[in-house]
């Protein structure tokens, strides 16, 4: 009688442990980002008209722990590619920069167990690895690496929000997100001025259950 009690328990154990488990589901993340910055200081208005957006790449990883079927919390840890393009007088300048970056959102899902919409919100830090400036003019171009200076705000505090659609695919679903990232933290230490990234993300992911 002892033995089934012990046998029993386990099995129960085991369902329980199983049943959790379906509540976290993890997958990786692809996308693309369409960014700029926005400046505030002086001649705000003639600049931010000459800053254009900067097409560049996202991917990294994605959990989700669902609170309930409709609430979920959903951290990642992303590699994320931020810049800005300017023209100016004939020479245009793009800087690219390459951030680490951990989002940590709420998620809102409805809709039927084969497909969900669902939206997104929640802070994120990042941090800036490296750079690239390219220039061009007269038709010649040069490329170099961005040397970070004491002046260079390098850690990033942000606010995400986004909408998107899943879909069942296998044992997982097949995420499309849309997403829009608010950079609160200037980017520079120095004088009165503001930049700020802003950036546009459309991304693919996939989840599936541990």
């Amino acid at each position: 009688m002892k033995n089934k009690l012990i046998v029993t328990a386990a099995a129960v154990l085991g369902l329980a442990f199983a049943a959790e488990a379906q509540t976290i589901t993890v997958g990786p993340r692809v996308g693309a980002t369409f960014s700029e910055v926005n400046y505030s200081g002086d001649g705000a208005d003639m600049l931010n008209d000459q800053l254009k957006s900067k097409t560049g790449v996202q991917f990294g990883a994605v959990a989700n722990v669902m609170v309930n079927d409709l609430f979920s919390v959903q951290p990642e840890l992303l590699y994320v590619q931020k810049g800005v393009k300017v023209n100016f007088g004939g020479l245009s300048t793009e800087l690219q920069s390459s951030y680490l970056e951990l989002p940590v959102l709420a998620k809102v899902s409805f809709g039927s167990e084969q497909i969900k919409g669902f939206v997104t919100a929640g802070p994120s830090v990042g941090y800036w690895l490296s750079g690239k400036i390219k220039q061009k003019y007269d038709g010649e171009s040069e490329e170099d690496d961005y040397d970070f200076t004491d002046d260079d705000n390098r850690t990033e505090i942000g606010a995400n929000f986004g909408v998107g659609a899943a879909y069942k695919v296998g044992t997982g679903y097949l995420n499309l997100d849309l997403r829009y990232g608010l950079g609160l933290s200037n980017l520079y230490n120095d004088g009165e001025e503001k930049v700020k990234n802003r950036v546009l993300g459309v991304s693919l992911a996939y989840l599936f259950s541990l």
